[in-house]
C-alpha cells in the first residue's frame, strides 16, 4: 500500500508548487491582476489528493487481504461478516475463475505443459514431483487479481472519500481500527477538532468546485475571500492527516 502514499506525496508536492507559483506571480504583478484562482485550484487539488489516497489505499489493502498478505478485519458489532466480506462483486467479474474451477483438470494440464513442456506430460511421475509445479501454478492464479481490482475500482470509483465519516467507512474495508481515535493520538489533537477542520476544508472545496466560490450575499461576481495562509494551512493539515492515517494502517 506504500504506492498510495507515494502518489499522495507527489500530488501534494505539485499543490505546493502551485502555491509557490501563485506567490511568485502575485509578487511581480499589480493588484489589478487577480491570481487568487491559483489558490482555489490548489485547495481543490489538495482535497483530490486526499480522496485519491483513500481510494487507492483501500483498493490495494483489499487486494492484499484477498491474497492472504493482510488479515481480514473482524466483523463489527451486530454483524456476522466484516465490511470486506460484505463487499459485493459481480458474477461476471469472477467468470474466468469460475470456468477454471469447473474444468480444473484442463487448466492444470495446460499449466503443467507450459511450465514443463509437452514431453513431460507423456511421462509417468510421482505425485510428489508434481506438487511444486501445481502449487506454483495455483498460487500464481490466486495472485492474479486483475478482475477483482477492476471490480473494486468500479464500485468505489463513483464514491467520494473526503468527509470524515466517508473516510472511516472506506477504511473499515481493510482495518478494524477506530480511525479517528487513532488519528487524534497521532496528531495530538481532539477528534472533534480534526473532523471540524476537515469538514471546513471540504466545504470550501465544494464551494469552489460546485458554486464557483461565489458569495451570494454580495454583488454579482464577488467570491469568498481566499489567501495563501488559508490554503497553506489546509494543505499542511491534509498532509499530516494522510501521513497519520497511513501510519495507523
Amino acid at each position: 500500500m506504500q504506492s498510495a502514499l507515494d502518489q499522495f506525496r507527489i500530488s501534494i508536492s505539485r499543490v505546493r508548487d502551485l502555491i509557490s507559483l501563485h506567490n511568485s506571480v502575485k509578487a511581480q504583478s499589480t493588484s489589478a491582476l487577480d491570481v487568487s484562482d491559483m489558490l482555489r485550484a490548489a485547495l481543490v487539488l489538495s482535497v483530490s489528493a486526499l480522496d485519491y489516497y483513500v481510494h487507492e489505499v483501500v483498493t490495494l489493502g483489499m487486494l492484499e487481504i484477498h491474497r492472504g498478505q493482510r488479515p481480514e478485519p473482524l466483523p463489527s458489532a451486530n454483524t456476522t461478516q466484516s465490511a470486506f466480506s460484505r463487499f459485493q462483486v459481480s458474477l461476471g467479474g469472477a467468470r474466468q475463475d469460475r470456468l477454471t474451477a469447473i474444468d480444473i483438470a484442463s487448466w492444470l494440464e495446460a499449466e503443467l505443459q507450459q511450465a514443463q513442456g509437452y514431453d513431460f506430460l507423456q511421462q509417468s511421475h510421482m505425485i510428489s514431483a508434481l506438487i511444486p509445479t501445481i502449487s506454483s501454478s495455483i498460487q500464481n492464479k490466486l495472485n492474479n487479481t486483475a478482475w477483482l481490482e477492476s471490480e473494486i475500482r468500479d464500485r468505489l470509483g463513483y464514491q467520494s472519500f473526503q468527509q470524515p465519516e466517508k473516510i472511516a467507512e472506506a477504511i473499515r474495508y481493510i482495518s478494524n481500527k477506530k480511525l479517528w481515535d487513532e488519528v487524534a493520538i497521532k496528531m495530538a489533537r481532539p477528534v472533534k477538532d480534526i473532523k471540524q477542520q476537515l469538514d471546513s476544508i471540504v466545504d470550501r472545496r465544494n464551494k469552489i468546485a460546485h458554486e464557483a466560490d461565489i458569495n451570494p450575499t454580495f454583488n454579482i461576481g464577488n467570491r469568498w475571500n481566499i489567501d495563501e495562509v488559508l490554503v497553506s494551512d489546509a494543505v499542511d493539515f491534509i498532509e499530516v492527516l494522510v501521513e497519520s492515517i497511513h501510519l495507523i494502517l
